[in-house]
């Protein structure tokens, strides 16, 4: 056998490994530092990533100012601004009942099937260009669609992949106005399935 020869593959094999062994160590760096405690940074996913669930809420807003409500959570039923039908996702309306406009926002939102008793929850902070002028609604989705005021989620959580009834609970927080809580039900059927 030719000695050279062997020596190139020697080093093929070598730096084939040495460049497996960095993106697995890449990616369970990725891994742990997403992994859902308060303390963590947020969790939200740029466009191709993947949301990771969070252990718990990481918002910490202690103001009492009535300057945000949340007018409406939908998670089947959805209608696009022409009122088409889409597919269902999360979607939430949040109203600025202030004098200012409002920023910062964050959204923690969690799934339960009260059949399993299984639940997990995510965390998303909304870039600083959503913002909410004064006596103005704006509605944010969680989907995957890329469009504007379009969210990312996990394709794989109990919205998706759970057939049961869930409970959905949804936590707004904005800069300087009080947090915001709605609790609502999403029927049986899976997030595609018509209700």
């Amino acid at each position: 056998m030719n000695p050279s020869r062997t020596s190139h593959h020697h080093h093929i094999r070598t730096g084939l490994l040495a460049v497996g062994l960095f993106s697995g160590v890449a990616a369970l760096a990725a891994c742990g530092s997403s992994s859902g405690s308060g303390s963590s940074k947020p969790t939200t996913r740029p466009s191709g990533g993947q949301v990771l669930p969070v252990t718990a809420n990481p918002i910490n807003n202690a103001s009492t100012n009535a300057t945000m409500s949340i007018q409406s959570v939908l998670v089947e039923n959805n209608a696009d601004a022409d009122g088409k039908a889409t597919s269902d996702h999360l979607e939430i309306a949040i109203t600025n009942t202030g004098s200012t406009e409002l920023g910062g926002f964050e959204v923690f939102y969690t799934f339960t099937d009260p059949t399993t008793a299984v639940s997990e929850s995510f965390y998303t902070k909304l870039p600083d260009t959503f913002t909410i002028a004064a006596g103005t609604t704006r509605v944010a989705h969680f989907d995957n669609t890329g469009a504007v005021d379009h969210f990312p989620v996990n394709d794989y959580s109990l919205y998706y992949i759970d057939t049961n009834a869930l409970d959905v609970s949804v936590v707004v927080s904005a800069a300087d106005a009080a947090v915001q809580t709605a609790i609502l039900q999403k029927d049986a059927g899976g997030a595609e399935t018509a209700d």
